[in-house]
């Protein structure tokens, strides 16, 4: 894949599985609030990503990042 094509339909940088997981949250009326057991965890958008929910634009297999939108 050509990055500079990504990078073009990407205008913003990627946000990783936890910070999708808070906007997850957010959006389904649950904040993640901190020092409080999580609504919505990084271990959950690995499994939207797993289903064909959310695409994964890390290489890494120890994390994954997300399109901010």
């Amino acid at each position: 894949m050509d990055a500079d094509a990504v990078r073009a339909a990407v205008p913003s940088p990627p946000i990783s599985g936890g910070a999708a997981a808070d906007r997850t949250a957010d959006a389904l009326g649950t904040p993640n609030v901190i020092s409080e057991k999580a609504n919505v965890t990084a271990f959950v958008v690995r499994r939207f990503v797993d289903r064909g929910l959310l695409v994964d634009l890390s290489a890494n297999l120890g994390g994954t990042l997300h399109h901010p939108g």
